[in-house]
């Protein structure tokens, strides 16, 4: 009976604890969510912190407890050169918060009120004092143990950028808008912040509607474009979509000419020329600090609404099919498409092949499905394919082309000599 009586009574604490949150969840949805496991364990660098959490997801781990200390200083440092704003004062803007801020993440945080309220005031805190020590404009300057080690201003700045390390970007404004005081505004935040993800090409800033879910949300919607219909247009014929484009080296067999976009309006704006068999590809950087950025704007952009068109899935579909193997890779560093900062194309090649590995994609809504039709049907095609394999066989080099037009001046002249000799001149 006591059995009974401690399942009841733990059944029913949670029970109170779901109902206590449903009022927050309708008007608050979740915007941070967890990887799936099984995502996470084939790759935990690409979605784990390596210096400092952020949220409550990673929040006091072992390994990430030396960033703790510097959070504090962060703190201090930032009240030291905001007299009338006191830590007492902030701490009630994040309980304040509290509630909404808890509604945000897809797993419940296990934090007590207390801990998660400092955890929203310290990790916060922290985002500003980075950014704004990156700042050149407000910078002081003098000594940093963060900045003066090069690395490990880079890998805090990969970690801040991770799907699962994030806190709701309204616990940043509210506490920049309650340090920055009348000085403040939505533009000079957004400013602060892409000014070091400004390493990533940016195309855009948001516009102040209080969309932005978090940091990584903010890198999504000012580098990856909003979906723009392909020039291919619809299909000719109802049927399946085509999933499945040759290699790089394939296309290249069958008469496609890969060049490097020199103006590209962003790294998505690939373009393929049916006509004349030209494919257009922004130049891209393969190096192991991109590997994480990649696979969490692909992570967040699988988090959305179906009917979302996902332009990150889609650009890393398409590449890892390009660049199969370290042959394709090859080719496309050749025609100044690929630069490779790995060990060999072989490790480039495994980079394209990977990024993609549990993302789902609704080739319906493919953004380059115009372009994969219109590659299939080029390829398919007869002349395109034995022109290719003319080019290539007789006039790959300058020696090969003499030859052919040698064996041809002598084919025509042994012609010759036939005829006037079946057809003597009188």
């Amino acid at each position: 009976m006591n059995e009974t009586s401690s399942v009841e009574a733990s059944v029913e604490a949670t029970l109170s604890t779901v109902r206590a949150e449903v009022p927050q969840r309708r008007t608050q949805p979740v915007t941070i969510f967890r990887v799936p496991a099984y995502l996470r364990e084939s790759n935990r660098t690409a979605y784990e912190p390596r210096m400092v959490s952020i949220g409550p997801y990673y929040h006091g781990a072992t390994t990430l407890r030396a960033m703790e200390d510097h959070k504090w200083r962060y703190l201090h440092d930032l009240l030291s050169r905001n007299p009338m704003v006191s830590s007492s004062m902030l701490i009630q803007e994040m309980r304040s918060l509290e509630p909404r801020a808890r509604a945000c993440y897809s797993e419940r945080p296990l934090l007590g009120s207390d801990d998660f309220v400092q955890m929203l005031l310290l990790d916060g805190c922290f985002i500003l004092e980075f950014f704004k020590l990156h700042d050149k404009t407000t910078n002081g300057g003098g000594p940093n143990p963060l900045y003066d080690v090069g690395w490990g201003r880079t890998l805090i700045a990969t970690d801040l950028l991770l799907m699962e390390n994030q806190i709701p970007f309204f616990v940043v404004e509210r506490l920049y808008y309650n340090i920055a005081g009348v000085q403040g505004s939505w533009q000079l935040l957004v400013n602060l912040l892409l000014e070091y993800i400004s390493e990533v090409p940016l195309n855009t800033q948001p516009s102040n509607t209080g969309k932005i879910h978090h940091l990584l949300h903010l890198c999504y919607e000012c580098s990856v474009p909003k979906w723009r219909p392909t020039a291919a247009g619809p299909k000719e014929k109802p049927g399946p979509r085509v999933k499945v484009i040759p290699s790089a080296t394939e296309m290249s067999a069958a008469g496609v000419t890969f060049v490097r976009r020199s103006s590209p309006r962003d790294m998505y704006d690939v373009t393929f020329d049916a006509e004349h068999g030209v494919m257009k590809i922004p130049a891209v950087v393969v190096d192991d600090m991109k590997r994480p950025l990649l696979v969490n704007l692909i992570a967040f952009e699988q988090s959305q609404g179906v009917e979302e068109a996902r332009v990150v899935t889609s650009y890393v579909s398409l590449m890892g099919m390009l660049a199969r193997t370290a042959q394709d890779v090859e080719l496309l560093y050749r025609h100044g498409v690929v630069e490779n900062l790995l060990a060999d194309s072989k490790e480039a090649a495994r980079f394209f092949s990977h990024l993609g590995d549990g993302s789902a994609m609704d080739y319906d809504r493919q953004v380059f499905a115009g372009l994969y039709d219109d590659l299939q049907r080029f390829c398919r095609s007869w002349w395109p394919r034995h022109r290719a394999a003319l080019s290539r066989d007789y006039f790959g080099s300058p020696w090969s082309a003499i030859s052919f037009f040698v064996a041809g001046f002598v084919v025509v002249l042994t012609a010759l000599q036939a005829y006037f000799a079946v057809f003597p001149r009188k």
